[in-house]
């Protein structure tokens, strides 16, 4: 590792990074992508400042031009500084902005008698403390490296949050360009030639923007569609002859503003003292609102970044850097921002992916604050109120309209009932909602999911223990119904646990039937390795299944059970260890040959008695004279049960049981163990070990006292010379076994399906 003094020093990092910047290519590349992005920055913050103060506010735009021009220049700067992405743009957003715009008015209303000074500290306080707190929320979820944790939100309800933001804009629009807020008695009066001059230019540069933006998709677009249109504004004044005082005074214009105001008038300590604490309180939950949609602004539009960019980006640093950049602007009196991503995809398309195009961004901000307030003046309301018409308008036509024909009809509902809630009650309830119907069809969703991956009978399905006698296998292919088992899968709760109850009830009704009245059912085998956790819900409906484990006179046989499963199904007495109805087996496998042992116990077939190893391989591959040669070559091994085979054995050797039974085991992930096999008298052990290949099993342990017949590495090549006709016999005998094997795997899966 690179020591801390081997690292160059920061000065030399610095130097580094302004020799790059040097470059022609970079900074080439940089100062169109940043002069374009900066220009398209401080043309939103314009529209901003005209929505947030308009109405009863509009006297106070060009302090409100200041504010959002101000925020737009610090947020550009610090990211640009301290993203993880070089050319990260970051700006004020439509969506939070339209929240602010909601509580500016609000606190205009509530304050609609005292001194418009009071009124604007007031208003510009509140925006500073949405700053405030929306950076110190972000900083936050950023230093406690939170951001994997909240990534993810519901589609539906970006959806609604993202119409309802639309359908704001739209009518933030008629705010901006008529002057009055919006109601039924503004929508009486539109039609109104007065009125109708104001805002119908505006919906027509709108069109404008959407046709364009959608025809062709080079940078410059908007920013030219927006100067054709203010040149046409004013090509249209000329041509009726209106002057620019007739224009501002019918209300196309904005203004009248002071002469000389100043843009951007950050708070003073004598202006704190002005301030309405009591309004700003009565805003706490647009402050909030704030707070949660800047943070749901930026996780959209990191992942969309992430997607387009092609890289993985460190969304800890992202919260920081922006946090940092809202709480800069919130000490100077500013808004929050954060990723702007047209602006964003625009540099990463110039190929202007350095930290010196979101500084150049910053020079028209600027700019447009040394200018002052005498450009204010000659700025159509149209033109400002198309820009805001135009983002809501696209966001209505992406999730209202194209969402119709991609969304589930479900998730399209959720989308349209929490615009209706958003527009209604506010953003806050109408998420909330939209949050707890995407739940709710989560839950109804995934209570449809068959909680029961595999279901099948003990005549299909059976143990693998491999000792059974053809009167054994005959008795449990004709009882084997009364075994009924399921494998579950996934988290049972309240939604899919009283579906396992009623396959239980179902089974039971056909035990009554009289097609089926001859196999009733006895054993209710339920595994749950795929299972990841349950609800008291779950443990009431197991509590409810022992009981009619009771009443039916079933065994219930409950395997692979985790200890955290096992502890709440004992809390809830859906488990009772002291009750004969009540079994519990390590793994599905040792389930089946517990109930498949109740089953022949009655039956009284005992187990075939131990025959000799010499008897036993004549039987299966050698002849006599063959058993006589090949028996030296074992070495004879008494073995006590709970004893490992191959725990120390290298190299492995080949074991041949003469009599007792062996568990061949695979141990999982969690540390228990699942049964692949039970191996007795005749057979054979160790197949892969012997010829170094990696067998599926992790051990092998004796279940009872065994006593067998090993064949080391060594006595085999010593049969390989002196045997041959041996070795081919044992080799032809081995591939059988692993064909059988191969054909009860295929079995047991085609009873599965």
């Amino acid at each position: 590792m690179q020591s801390f003094a081997d690292r160059p020093s920061f000065a030399a990092a610095l130097g580094q990074r302004l020799q790059s910047w040097t470059q022609p290519e970079v900074w080439i590349a940089s100062l169109s992508a940043g002069l374009v992005t900066g220009i398209i920055g401080v043309i939103r913050a314009i529209s901003y400042a005209s929505l947030i103060f308009s109405g009863p506010l509009a006297l106070h735009l060009p302090t409100g031009l200041g504010m959002t021009v101000f925020s737009t220049g610090l947020t550009l700067g610090v990211v640009a500084l301290t993203s993880g992405l070089p050319g990260m743009i970051a700006t004020p957003l439509a969506a939070p902005t339209t929240i602010v715009a909601l509580m500016a008015a609000a606190i205009a209303t509530e304050l609609a008698g005292a001194d418009a000074e009071v009124t604007l500290v007031t208003v510009l306080a509140a925006i500073a403390l949405s700053a405030l707190l929306t950076g110190s929320l972000l900083l936050v979820l950023g230093l406690l490296r939170q951001g994997d944790r909240i990534r993810f939100v519901p589609y539906p309800v970006v959806g609604g949050f993202m119409a309802g933001t639309g359908w704001l804009l739209t009518k933030g629009f008629l705010q901006i360009t008529t002057g009055r807020s919006f109601n039924p008695s503004l929508l009486l009066d539109l039609a109104q030639p007065e009125m109708l001059w104001r805002w119908l230019p505006g919906v027509g540069f709108a069109i404008a923007l959407l046709i364009a933006t959608r025809r062709w998709q080079q940078f410059w677009v908007m920013p030219a569609t927006l100067l054709v249109c203010t040149a046409s504004f004013f090509g249209a004044l000329q041509l009726v002859d209106i002057s620019l005082d007739q224009a501002r005074a019918a209300g196309w214009l904005l203004g009248p503003f002071p002469d000389g105001a100043q843009l951007w008038q950050p708070l003073t300590v004598g202006a704190i003292a002005q301030i309405q604490w009591s309004a700003i309180a009565h805003q706490a939950d647009s402050l909030v609102t704030v707070m949660f949609v800047t943070l749901l602004s930026l996780l959209l539009s990191n992942s969309s970044i992430e997607l387009i960019v092609g890289r993985d980006l460190n969304l800890n640093r992202e919260m920081k850097s922006v946090g940092l950049a809202n709480l800069l602007s919130g000490l100077g009196s500013g808004m929050g921002g954060t990723q702007a991503l047209p602006s964003t995809l625009l540099v990463n398309d110039l190929a202007a992916n350095y930290r010196l195009t979101g500084l150049i961004a910053v020079l028209p901000s600027i700019a447009v604050l040394a200018l002052g307030s005498a450009f204010l003046a000659y700025l159509p309301k149209a033109v400002l109120g198309s820009l805001i018409l135009y983002l809501g308008l696209s966001l209505l036509w992406q999730w209202l309209y194209q969402a119709y024909f991609k969304l589930p009809l479900s998730d399209y509902l959720t989308v349209l009932l929490t615009l209706v809630l958003i527009d209604w009650l506010g953003f806050l309830p109408g998420i909330a909602v939209g949050f707890v119907m995407t739940v709710v069809l989560f839950m109804y969703r995934y209570s449809q999911v068959d909680v029961a991956q595999q279901v099948f009978s003990g005549a299909t399905g059976h143990s693998n223990t491999l000792s059974r006698t053809p009167e054994q296998a005959a008795l449990l292919a004709q009882q084997g119904q009364q075994i009924y088992a399921l494998e579950l899968q996934g988290f049972l709760f309240f939604g899919t646990a009283n579906y396992l109850l009623n396959k239980v009830r179902d089974r039971l009704t056909q035990s009554s039937d009289s097609a089926t009245a001859t196999v009733p059912l006895r054993y209710v085998v339920i595994d749950f390795r795929q299972v990841t956790g349950l609800d008291s819900s779950a443990v009431l409906t197991f509590n409810k299944i022992l009981k009619l484990a009771r009443q039916e006179h079933f065994t219930l046989v409950l395997t692979n059970l985790l200890p955290d499963c096992a502890a709440a199904l004992e809390r809830g007495k859906g488990l009772d260890f002291e009750s004969d109805r009540c079994q519990i087996c390590p793994d599905l496998d040792r389930g089946l040959a517990w109930c498949e042992h109740q089953l022949l116990a009655p039956a009284n077939l005992s187990d075939p008695p131990p025959a000799s190893l010499s008897s036993l391989l004549e039987q299966q591959f050698l002849t006599s004279a063959q058993v006589t040669r090949f028996l030296p070559y074992l070495e004879p091994q008494a073995v006590p049960a709970g004893q490992s085979l191959y725990a120390d054995a290298q190299p492995a050797p080949l074991y041949f049981i003469e009599s007792g039974q062996v568990d061949v085991l695979l141990t999982l992930e969690d540390g228990r163990t699942k049964r692949l096999q039970t191996c007795a008298s005749g057979q054979l052990l160790g197949e892969m070990r012997f010829y170094k290949k990696v067998p599926l099993s992790t051990a092998v342990i004796t279940k009872t006292p065994c006593h067998l017949f090993a064949l080391t590495p060594a006595a085999y090549q010593h049969m390989q010379a002196t045997d041959p006709d041996l070795v081919e016999a044992l080799q032809r005998h081995i591939v059988e076994l692993l064909c059988d094997s191969l054909i009860r795997r295929g079995e047991q899966l085609r009873v599965m399906q």
